[in-house]
């Protein structure tokens, strides 16, 4: 039998810039909460806003539905703009 066991608040060790500190330690003392929850609140916030600036990359197609084609019909469509590009230089 396997146990799972979810853990609610997790510790951990986060480095912050001095001014960083300052201004959680302001704003908890000012709304009279901890600066752990000053600190998530922020994070959180953060996080919200990327995900809504997030775009999605559009998927770019030309032409239609590509068919298959065979090595030989590949060499011919190559020979074929080939020569339509050496009469385009020519001025034909």
């Amino acid at each position: 039998m396997m146990r799972i066991m979810m853990v609610a608040n997790m510790r951990t060790t986060v480095n912050l810039d001095d001014d960083v500190l300052v201004i959680l330690r302001r704003r908890a003392a000012a709304g009279g909460v901890s600066v752990s929850q000053v600190l998530n609140r922020a994070v959180r916030r953060g996080l919200a806003e990327d995900e809504s600036r997030r775009v999605a990359a559009p998927t770019v197609t030309y032409g239609s539905a590509v068919q298959a084609l065979t090595a030989h019909e590949l060499a011919q469509r190559v020979a074929q703009v080939d020569n339509e590009d050496l009469r385009h230089q020519a001025g034909l």
